[in-house]
């Protein structure tokens, strides 16, 4: 008897946890579904805008199908010179980026590392507080790269939670590697460049699309930074321009550009997007494994 009424209360546990898990399953697809149009319809929107005619109220479809407002916005320089500095911009930002942080991660996965701790405490405390606007400001002037395109690298080069997930990577690779390497007489700098960085392909990919993605939609450095040199504006701060009503004759010029407003705001924002979308299929294979290699320990 207490065998059978064992077996019968584990087939209620299990058939109890299944009904749990299938309606566990069914909230989750719904709010995913719910969340993904919310996103996905904005974006339709203004692909619609983009090849409509100006003086429709478009919702998903377009109206007055036409490709005046790409043909606008591949006429202006403006347009091709922003394109440009966010390209520079982005991959040299990156580089310089993702090899300054796997500089400082390194050692700083290592326990014996002096200061360690402390470092990191650091490290800690300038990502969750900032200086502010004004020293910044004030910092990229002293050192005399105000006005500068280096002004919208050097700013963004160090971002601590990057760091801290490659430092938390490198801390789950085995030691024995880097013991049988300086055996052979490897330097640091030997097994960081021949041994460590050929074995973090998915962290570094990962982190290279995160740093790539900031850098593409930083505008912000642009406007407090370049106050007195538009040539280097990126194309974030392009669009904002773009946007911005009371620049909006000045940029566009004639009365039938200026009707179409809203339509070229949606082709320049859709034209900017093709970089990071290019991007994203050949680095995705590498984020997810990237992410939860960086998670294994904290």
């Amino acid at each position: 008897m207490n065998n059978s009424g064992y077996l019968v209360n584990t087939k209620h546990n299990k058939s109890r946890k299944i009904k749990e898990n299938r309606t566990f399953n069914t909230i989750n697809a719904i709010l995913l579904i719910i969340f993904a149009l919310i996103c996905i319809i904005p974006f339709l929107n203004v692909i619609a805008k983009s090849f409509s005619s100006a003086g429709f109220t478009i919702s998903l479809l377009p109206k007055g199908l036409t490709l005046y407002s790409y043909k606008t916005v591949l006429t202006e320089i403006a347009f091709y010179r922003a394109y440009a500095v966010s390209i520079g911009v982005t991959v040299l930002g990156t580089l310089l980026s993702v090899a300054v942080m796997f500089a400082a991660a390194y050692p700083l996965s290592k326990p014996d590392f002096p200061c360690r701790r402390g470092i990191m405490i650091f490290f800690i405390i300038v990502m969750l507080f900032s200086g502010g606007i004004v020293p910044n400001y004030l910092l990229v002037k002293t050192i005399g790269i105000l006005d500068t395109p280096f002004a919208l690298v050097l700013p963004s080069v160090v971002q601590v939670y990057h760091m801290i997930l490659i430092k938390s990577y490198l801390e789950s690779l085995p030691r024995e590697l880097e013991e049988s390497a300086k055996i052979d007489g490897a330097t640091s700098l030997t097994i960081l460049i021949k041994i460590i960085l050929p074995l973090s392909g998915s962290m570094v990919a990962t982190v290279c699309l995160f740093t790539g993605v900031v850098y593409w939609n930083n505008y912000f450095s642009a406007l407090l930074y370049l106050p007195n040199n538009h040539t280097w504006y990126p194309l974030p701060m392009y669009i904002l321009n773009l946007i911005n009503s009371s620049g909006m004759n000045d940029i566009l010029g004639d009365t039938k550009k200026v009707l179409h407003k809203e339509n070229i705001q949606c082709a320049t924002i859709l034209l900017s997007l093709i970089p990071i979308i290019l991007c994203y299929p050949m680095l995705l294979k590498h984020f997810t494994k990237g992410i939860m290699l960086g998670a294994v320990k904290g």
